[in-house]
């Protein structure tokens, strides 16, 4: 009989016992996003033992697109413009020991999914912050604004499953979890989420994105600015970190 690894009373219920491999939800919320949704899937597919999508009431494809995916549980949630009731009810959903949130305009680096065993092994960290690019064209090299708003973008979207970590219902639109309480974490320095809303919508679309977000939370008007990014200082530059895809549509 092999003998069982006992560990002190003070860790985290997952690593009492025998010593297994922890379980990752990727949780995904989106609405209208057929054109996109695949690819992000499929980034998601890379690391997930379960993918979580809640659709906001699409009228496209998009709800049969992720019912297609083997790994995902898909749920409906109408939007009624709050972002944080969306995301809370993707959380509780998830089963996994750890919690990885992607957007639907977003894929995740070959050095991030490299790491992330790793990551997800650590006894006393509770959650990881990531650098975020901002992808300016879906073109091979891909390139990123560099500027003081736009990078590095830590982004806290990995996590352990706990009910803690529910985002604060002050910020409809650009949630955040509360900073209280939330135990040892740490910003990585390499593995990058990409973020493609930049390459993925036109000037136009943008302008309305930000007209609308300032129409739901008023308060976060010069926040919504950075998806304007032309109107501010900024570099253009190569991303260091590489994007491997196996997409097939």
């Amino acid at each position: 009989m092999t003998p069982q690894l006992r560990l002190p009373p003070g860790l985290p219920r997952l690593y009492q016992g025998s010593v297994r491999r922890p379980k990752l939800s990727v949780m995904i919320t989106g609405q209208e996003v057929a054109r996109s949704l695949p690819r992000v899937l499929a980034s998601a597919r890379r690391v997930a033992d379960e993918i979580i999508f809640i659709d906001g009431g699409s009228r496209d494809a998009t709800r049969a697109i992720a019912a297609r995916e083997p790994r995902a549980r898909v749920f409906t949630l109408p939007f009624d413009g709050n972002l944080a009731e969306q995301k809370n009810f993707g959380l509780a959903q998830c089963r996994g020991d750890w919690i990885l949130v992607l957007d639907a305009d977003e894929l995740l680096a070959d050095e991030f999914c490299a790491q992330l065993p790793r990551l997800m092994r650590s006894w006393t960290m509770r959650w990881y912050k990531i650098p975020r690019y901002w992808v300016i064209a879906d073109l091979r090299p891909l390139r990123y604004i560099a500027s003081r708003r736009h990078y590095p973008d830590y982004q806290l979207r990995l996590f352990r499953n706990s009910s803690f970590f529910r985002y604060a219902a002050d910020s409809p639109v650009h949630v955040h979890f509360p900073k209280r309480a939330r135990g040892i974490g740490r910003r990585l320095k390499r593995g990058h989420i990409f973020h493609l809303a930049l390459a993925w919508t036109s000037r136009a679309e943008r302008d309305e994105r930000t007209r609308r977000y300032a129409m739901i939370d008023p308060l976060s008007r010069e926040t919504n600015a950075i998806y304007l990014y032309e109107e501010g200082q900024h570099e253009v530059r190569e991303c260091a970190e590489s994007l491997t895809e196996e997409f097939v549509e």
